[in-house]
């Protein structure tokens, strides 16, 4: 299996991006530099500044760069972050600065104001939240030189006593350690000075270059500190800044912690702020197909090799994607020609399935490279789980199947419930919805009409189109309708069509290993096919879905709603974290006699499973009454926090109420 960790090699074909992002915190004349690395969770933002920081880096003492890897996410809990940024740029400078002892005593003074700025910084972050109404225009100004007149004026009677207070409190006096008090620093401004000159007579050094990673795991506040630590205090001629982020985070971010700004026309001032402090930025795309395929074989391949001939096919696969960038660079049909002696059997059978898998990969997932690897670890664990029991699973039916899963459980349900009224063999209903998606377009077979055709057919005449080694029982007409239906939503239709043909191929033993997302049992099994789908509709996580299905269920006689509620009830046995769990309170809600038997059913469920976050939504939804008591009275005296204190907080009385 492969670890989700950031790579040093090259394994998404993003040389070209590390160039760019190379060549423009280089140049000299561009400096001082904030360049923003953009792209969402997972991208591969963090494997291209490892990769950048690896090529300027090298042999610290022989780069004309002082390369500094922070990460704010890792000092949010336990330090100042402004300080700890600081502090991780001038320990990077004072290495390099080792054996020039007035360099070395200089650093010293700019690390001793850090430290007794780090003291201060829980009075100065007090200070900072009563000045915001003081800080905030000026923010809004920054972006917006026409902000509001009227915020900045609310501002102005506040700004004769925060300023004087926040400047005492940033005002740092030199310690009595010995030090020469002359030589010691008292303001920001000095500081800023002094540490731009430290900078500008660092020996043999073009420029300080720090990599700012994880800063959209971070908390409003921190994202905040970070750029002003770096606006305010490291700014100097000779520095670059280099931070991976996910804009809409970012932006998301700023938003809330200057939540009362607007600029004009109601917009918010995130996307101004980072387009200030960003003056270059790289985005990173999404794997296309091809490139799907190429890192898909590579994380293969991987497995087998020594490092150092792993490094090589690289190497060769780089070769030949500068040759024709858009073109296939590495698959099973490449792999003999980019492994050459290295190719041996159990290789080449990997690279098969790899191969196979890929096309679902490019289409379910957009091209995501750690959501391909936790993927590709998924499937691996719930084969190597199969060969544990005997149960051989194909790579490209399991990896089409969780394709699915990762979309749209609800459709997946649909899939299970077809296969499970089949004693043995295939099912004719995904039979019959394959040949209809190939039917409708984007077909690589020309004779899927036919097939389609005879699909239908077969279902009317209640022959089912399965193989005569099947028990398949046939597909009644409303259900074919049902089914054309469903392959009629071209998401649905789409992953319908990606290889591998799942018509032939009997899926209960890979259903095994789905059961966190499927509704299994008797109860359900039981219903009757309309019924079935009301089932899968009530389990939606759409809440939408689940509301017209409430509508649906009141309109049922009373013997249909009994067997449904057990068998949802079921559905949230199994997952009560899911939102069926707030759907149960809610159909209580519609159908009031259900309220005692979905009461006493929630009270059962392990505290320890119980989604605290959905309690309040639950009793805010089920009717006043004795039953709902006796649910809430329970959890409040839970042993889980979690539970305990979402109780509370729904037992309290709302305003007005």
């Amino acid at each position: 299996m492969w670890p989700d960790n950031e790579s040093d090699i090259d394994l998404l074909g993003f040389d070209v991006l590390v160039d760019e992002l190379v060549v423009a915190i280089t140049d000299t004349g561009l400096l001082p530099l904030t360049v923003g690395v953009l792209g969402g969770w997972g991208s591969g933002k963090s494997s291209l500044l490892k990769q950048a920081f690896g090529e300027l880096a090298k042999e610290n003492t022989a780069s004309p760069y002082v390369c500094v890897e922070f990460s704010p996410w890792r000092y949010e809990d336990y330090d100042d972050v402004k300080t700890a940024i600081m502090r991780a740029v001038l320990n990077a400078c004072q290495e390099r600065a080792s054996g020039d002892e007035a360099q070395v005593e200089e650093i010293g003074a700019l690390r001793r104001f850090v430290r007794r700025l780090g003291h201060r910084s829980r009075a100065a972050g007090r200070l900072a939240v009563a000045a915001a109404p003081v800080v905030a225009p000026a923010v809004l100004a920054a972006v917006d030189p026409h902000a509001a007149q009227a915020t900045v004026d609310l501002a102005s009677g506040l700004a004769q006593t925060a300023i004087p207070m926040a400047t005492e409190a940033l005002t740092d006096r030199p310690d009595n350690s010995g030090t020469d008090p002359a030589a010691e620093i008292r303001d920001v401004t000095e500081f800023h000075e002094r540490y731009a000159a430290m900078v500008d007579n660092l020996a043999g050094v073009d420029a300080v270059i720090v990599f700012v990673d994880d800063l959209d795991r971070c908390l409003p506040e921190t994202i905040v500190d970070t750029f002003e630590a770096i606006r305010l205090f490291l700014n100097a001629p000779k520095t670059a800044y280099v931070i991976a982020a996910n804009r809409q985070i970012i932006e998301a971010s700023i938003d809330a912690r200057y939540r009362q700004l607007q600029m004009e026309g109601g917009r918010k001032v995130g996307h101004e702020y980072l387009e200030k402090m960003l003056q270059l930025q790289v985005t990173v795309p999404a794997l296309s197909p091809v490139e799907t395929a190429a890192y898909v074989s590579l994380l293969v391949t991987a497995l087998h090799l020594t490092r150092s001939d792993f490094v090589t096919v690289c190497e060769s696969v780089r070769q030949r994607r500068a040759a024709a960038p858009f073109a296939a660079v590495y698959n099973r049909a490449l792999a003999e020609d980019v492994l050459g002696g290295l190719l041996n059997a159990q290789l080449a059978a990997d690279l098969e399935w790899a191969n196979d898998i890929s096309p679902a990969l490019a289409e379910g997932l957009a091209g995501n490279p750690r959501s391909i690897k936790r993927f590709l670890n998924d499937l691996q664990w719930r084969q190597k789980a199969a060969a544990r029991r005997g149960v051989a699973l194909r790579s490209d039916v399991l990896a089409k199947l969780m394709v699915l899963e990762e979309r749209d459980s609800d459709a997946l349900q649909s899939v299970f419930d077809w296969q499970h009224q089949v004693q043995g063999g295939p099912s004719s209903e995904v039979r019959l919805a394959e040949a209809l998606a190939r039917s409708t377009g984007d077909s690589t077979r020309p004779q899927a009409h036919g097939e389609a055709e005879e699909a239908q057919n077969s279902a009317r005449q209640g022959r089912a189109g399965a193989s005569p080694a099947s028990d398949a029982v046939p597909t009644p007409p409303d259900e074919a309708e049902r089914i054309r239906d469903w392959v009629g939503r071209p998401e649905i239709r789409r992953w319908l069509q990606l290889p591998p043909d799942l018509s032939a191929v009997d899926l209960r033993p890979y259903f095994t290993y789905f059961r966190d997302h499927i509704v299994v049992g008797s109860l359900a099994a039981a219903l009757r096919p309309d019924l079935q789908a009301l089932l899968t509709r009530l389990s939606s996580e759409a809440p939408a879905v689940a509301r017209d299905a409430i509508t649906a269920y009141a309109g049922l006689s009373q013997p249909d709603q009994d067997d449904v509620v057990l068998a949802f009830l079921d559905v949230v046995a199994r997952r009560p974290d899911s939102t069926a769990f707030g759907t149960a309170a809610e159909l209580a809600g519609r159908v009031p006699r259900l309220v005692p038997t979905v009461c006493e059913f929630l009270g059962r469920i392990p505290h320890t499973s119980v989604g605290a976050l959905r309690i309040p939504g639950v009793i805010r939804r089920l009717p006043d009454g004795s039953e709902r008591a006796v649910l809430l009275a329970g959890w409040v005296g839970s042993r889980v926090d979690a539970v305990r204190s979402a109780a509370v907080a729904a037992a309290r009385p709302r305003p007005g109420g």
